[in-house]
């Protein structure tokens, strides 16, 4: 995808992985920033524990308390969140409509992104947001009393009003990830609105999970992959300094895919 992009701009650029384990995150960082590195990307497990890292923050990744792109300018390393703006995005591709009942399965770092998005991006007025995991408490301590965000937990997520937006940030789905939802998968699509919407960030889109399950009930579904493909855009214009035009996009889009 980034390379796509780099080759679209004609940039000499390259986006290259590397694996590095929880204990080595600080060394990582360091060295790539001592090694020149235009910036990196992180993911699971290291988004919330790079903030410690950072010497600045922007504004979304203060709000989340999670980072997904690092920038590295004038000897300081800036943590900045591009998955929110990503699932909003995402989400706009499938429907501009505001969400009125919107529910977040999953208390990770991309959750907490996913649910700023729907909350300051997203939801209509009078909306809801529930954020539902396995320890509903510690959530809730972190949220606005009063606020359009609730906690719940699993047991409570099979109730409430019918979700037009249903988002799951499990790691259910993923390589080496847990087979099944604390939930039925059946029962939380029963639990939809007429037109709901339904993203599940794993990508590729796991056969036979709750994508399939929610677009044979009629909803408008999405894997992770436009949010994915969002999120790279916003932290390649951080790196460069600069937008991408449509068409570097569509390359993106294109290699993606």
């Amino acid at each position: 995808m980034h390379a796509a992009a780099f080759a679209a701009l004609g940039l000499p650029h390259r986006y290259l992985a590397f694996h590095v384990a929880p204990a080595r995150l600080a060394a990582a960082v360091r060295g790539a920033a001592a090694l020149g590195f235009g910036g990196v990307n992180l993911t699971v497990p290291h988004k919330q524990a790079a903030l410690a890292l950072c010497d600045e923050l922007g504004a979304e990744a203060q709000r989340i308390g999670a980072v997904n792109t690092l920038v590295f300018a004038e000897g300081a390393v800036v943590g900045h969140n591009t998955d929110g703006r990503g699932i909003a995005a995402a989400v706009r591709q499938l429907s501009p409509a505001p969400v009125r009942e919107a529910m977040v399965l999953g208390s990770g770092g991309a959750s907490r992104a996913v649910v700023d998005a729907i909350a300051g991006e997203l939801l209509g007025p009078g909306g809801h947001v529930r954020w539902v995991s396995r320890d509903p408490a510690a959530l809730a301590a972190a949220l606005a009393p009063g606020g359009p965000v609730v906690a719940a937990g699993w047991d409570e997520a099979r109730s409430g009003a019918p979700v037009d937006l249903l988002v799951n940030c499990t790691t259910v789905g993923m390589a080496h990830g847990p087979g099944e939802l604390p939930v039925a998968a059946a029962t939380l699509v029963d639990g939809l609105a007429v037109g709901a919407r339904v993203v599940d960030i794993v990508y590729p889109r796991p056969a036979g999970g709750l994508l399939d399950l929610a677009e044979a009930a009629g909803a408008a579904v999405q894997d992770g992959l436009e949010m994915l493909l969002w999120q790279g855009v916003y932290a390649e214009e951080l790196w460069l300094g600069r937008p991408l035009g449509p068409d570097v996009v569509a390359a993106m889009r294109a290699a993606l895919r």
